[in-house]
């Protein structure tokens, strides 16, 4: 489970740092809790009642930022962890939010679209009192996408609350990011570039194999096609295929027909994780503790990239650490989502409408500094660093509000300026 290993990582990070009990507590624990109880009448008459949530874990920065995602395993100590991890992934490409996520415990591919709008409205009515431009700002994850944050945005109208900047990732036409919907998988391919380059390689013919073929899983098999990699290996829900090399765009439309992926007649299927297939760069895009520890051992990738938030378990992680196999955390390669959504979120501040072009560069230009700080840093710890980075910040902001009251701290008993005394 997510929030198992996402604790023991917070933990350690805790212990390596030498943060006192007072602090960790401050960072541990969650800004606020909201659990919700949805009724639903389905299309067939019948009732349901969902649950849903949504944590704020920290508004040191900023608003609390995430999304949420609508998924069978939505759970409340899975949400929690998503929304700490978002703290740090929010700290660290020093965008000015805190971190936060939510959920409802649904298949959406189960429910009709007059159910899922319903399920959104209702979500959205239950947590208005506390989200907003200022407090907590909503975004897609898995499952959700620009429909349901324009479903979202008009919920919250209705109630009173028409701001656009209370969700991103919504429709271009409802003041949405016009480069939004490629960000996370843009980004997610212009990380693995720089960790190549690195390492002392080129994406020029290296072999990649992609897990998940959604909204982030196809921008970075297409963006990372288009800077010379070989696409080796995707999957999707319905399974994997492999082959010499995959043409993204041709297998992209063949899905968009409706066809399985796994029927994609240039392409031969792939029985077990398609992290597997011999490839040089593996990314996990898809959900959460995808990389077990018996996956890791049938891996052969030199370079391991985190697209989804936390796919690759403690178990898994060890194993490529005795190999020498340097893995690129989550908080840095998916960046680019989050990023993006601050730039939404500004130009929704200022009623303005930057070109993609524009926004495409801006995202890239963060993602750059964030990955200076990673550069001159032992491959094996790019994790470390990305994650003690993201903490002393969000320490420093607490210390710097008055959340955190040290006695070193305190200007009581002293004078700003001695010529006073």
């Amino acid at each position: 489970m997510l929030k198992d290993w996402e604790s023991q990582r917070f933990e350690t990070a805790v212990e390596r740092l030498g943060l006192d009990d007072v602090v960790a507590c401050a960072l541990r624990c969650a800004h606020r809790t909201i659990s919700v109880e949805m009724p639903l009448q389905r299309d067939d008459g019948s009732m349901v009642i969902l649950s849903g949530y949504r944590v704020q874990h920290s508004q040191a920065l900023g608003p609390g930022k995430g999304g949420f995602r609508y998924h069978p395993s939505v759970t409340l100590n899975d949400v929690s962890a998503l929304a700490r991890l978002m703290t740090w992934k929010t700290s660290l490409h020093r965008l000015p939010f805190g971190g936060a996520k939510g959920g409802v415990a649904i298949d959406p591919a189960s429910f009709t679209p007059r159910e899922l709008r319903d399920v959104t409205r209702s979500y959205i009515l239950g947590i208005l009192p506390v989200i907003g431009p200022e407090v907590d700002v909503l975004a897609p994850d898995v499952g959700t996408g620009p429909t349901t944050m324009g479903w979202a945005l008009q919920a919250a109208a209705d109630a009173g609350k028409a701001d656009p900047r209370i969700v991103t990732g919504k429709p271009v036409v409802l003041g949405g990011s016009q480069f939004r919907a490629a960000a996370t998988g843009v980004g997610v391919a212009h990380i693995t570039t720089q960790a190549l380059e690195t390492l002392g390689g080129s994406v020029q013919g290296t072999r990649v194999a992609i897990e998940g073929f959604g909204s982030v899983g196809l921008w970075t098999a297409l963006e990372l096609e288009e800077r010379g990699a070989i696409v080796v290996g995707v999957s999707d829900i319905t399974g994997a295929v492999h082959a010499d090399s995959i043409e993204v765009s041709g297998l992209a439309k063949w899905v968009d027909e409706g066809n399985p992926l796994t029927a994609y007649p240039d392409a031969d299927p792939w029985e077990g994780s398609v992290l597997t297939v011999p490839t040089d760069v593996a990314i996990p895009a898809a959900l959460e503790g995808t990389v077990t520890g018996t996956v890791a051992e049938g891996m052969t990738a030199r370079l391991v990239v985190e697209g989804a938030n936390g796919p690759v378990t403690p178990d898994a992680e060890s194993i490529f650490a005795s190999r020498g196999v340097p893995i690129v955390p989550d908080v840095v390669a998916n960046g680019g989502g989050v990023i993006s959504s601050y730039f939404e979120w500004v130009q929704n501040q200022r009623r303005a409408s930057w070109t993609e072009r524009k926004e495409r560069g801006r995202v890239l230009a963060r993602l750059d500094k964030t990955w200076a700080r990673l550069d001159d840093v032992p491959p094996q710890s790019w994790r470390t660093v990305a994650l003690d980075t993201a903490i002393l910040r969000v320490v420093e902001a607490l210390v710097a509000s008055g959340n955190l009251v040290q006695p070193s701290d305190s200007d009581f008993g002293t004078a700003s300026n001695p010529d006073e005394t």
